[in-house]
């Protein structure tokens, strides 16, 4: 008679279960397979086993880990996808409405994300992102991402968050792309990851031509001696002259930068405090610093004798003292800077903003439902 069918088997992926497929499925029996890095070619032929009836065997299957007869086997990796055009379009696989309703990232519209690359060639310590997507760089081509841009569009959007860790990688790419959105007069606001030493002004005013927003840039130190210890590969002028630039540009910025590095003292803590004030962005993003598995500083930290407590891990939350400070301390300076660099304007300069965001009828329906829900908020709620 006919084997009976195989029951799937429940997996996991991403960066933590990649980069530790045995302490992954170690501590965590529920998952009998780890799918390491890009998991869509690998996942298609895993189902292609079971749908096949075909037997099952993993070993032949690249890019996995499993438990066999008691031991972990780790397949070879798979090679990385050439050509993400190639891939699904991933917007069909969620509910795009919801996002798209609850998800402004600060502009005047309704906004979602996209992710056009994958890998970077640089070399931060503190990042996995190398030893995940490895450090060769590949990108979407602009057919691919004007495409998927339309549809975005066509579907209510208007703005667009690059999620991608660095978006002005490829200057060619960059121009090309802005090129398209210019000439076929695709109407969107849009926001990306940059580093501050890839700044062009020439560059970054075609960019805003084309409707760039905001750049986030991964400040993390206004100490040299910290930056070189995260191996950064950046230096505190490259990102005065990046923020001169937005400035000049009328782009906003957002700074992302960590407190709380093994060799980071209280003076190092205070330089990088004066250091965003003379950065003066429009929003910062304060952190405390935590090592990534993966990430190079993390297998340092480990043979400095820390251990991780997975469980409790959070960006706002220290998991061990340092820098010569308390976890309490850590706590109570990450949340005091956050007050000092992001408190909101007065209500005459938010609406002075917020009428210089306009740019049609839609925007302005948007902006009259915030002060509609406003106004009919009980008198002792702060928005």
């Amino acid at each position: 008679g006919e084997a009976p069918r195989r029951a799937a088997e429940p997996a996991a992926g991403g960066v933590h279960a990649t980069l530790l497929p045995e302490q992954t499925l170690e501590e965590f029996p529920s998952f009998d397979m780890i799918v390491a890095g890009e998991g869509e070619e690998t996942v298609v032929e895993l189902v292609s086993m079971f749908e096949h009836k075909e037997s099952f065997a993993p070993e032949s299957v690249r890019g996995i880990a499993f438990r066999s007869n008691g031991k972990i086997i780790i397949t070879p990796s798979r090679p990385r996808i050439r050509d993400l055009d190639s891939l699904p379009n991933p917007h069909d696989h969620y509910d795009f409405d919801f996002y798209l309703n609850n998800n402004s990232f600060g502009f005047t519209g309704k906004s979602v994300s996209m992710i056009v690359s994958r890998g970077c060639p640089y070399s931060c310590r503190f990042c996995a992102t190398k030893n995940f997507w490895t450090r060769k760089y590949i990108s979407k081509s602009t057919d691919g991402v004007i495409n998927e841009i339309k549809y975005l569009l066509n579907r209510g959007a208007k703005g667009i968050v690059f999620r991608d860790s660095t978006f002005n990688i490829n200057r060619r790419w960059v121009y090309e792309l802005c090129d398209r959105i210019i000439s076929e007069k695709l109407q969107f606001k849009f926001a990306i990851n940059a580093r501050v030493n890839l700044v062009d002004f020439d560059q970054f005013r075609y960019m805003k031509k084309a409707g760039l927003d905001t750049v986030y840039f991964g400040v993390e130190s206004g100490s040299q001696k910290i930056l070189d210890f995260y191996g950064k590969g950046i230096n505190l002028e490259q990102t005065q002259k990046a923020f001169e630039v937005c400035r000049r540009l009328n782009i906003h910025t957002g700074a992302y930068f960590m407190l709380g590095a093994l060799p980071e003292t209280r003076e190092d803590i205070e330089a990088t405090y004066q250091f965003v004030k003379k950065l003066r962005p429009t929003s910062s993003l304060v952190f405390i610093f935590m090592p990534l598995p993966g990430s190079e500083l993390f297998q340092e930290y480990i043979d400095h004798g820390y251990r991780f407590d997975y469980d409790h891990i959070r960006s706002d939350k220290a998991v061990f003292p340092s820098a010569g400070l308390t976890m309490e301390e850590l706590e109570t300076i990450r949340d005091r800077w956050y007050l000092d660099f992001n408190q909101k304007p007065n209500l005459l300069m938010r609406g002075i903003n917020s009428i210089r965001k306009i740019r049609s009828w839609n925007d302005v329906k948007h902006i009259w439902g915030k002060v509609a829900r406003h106004l009919a908020a009980p008198k002792n709620q702060t928005t």
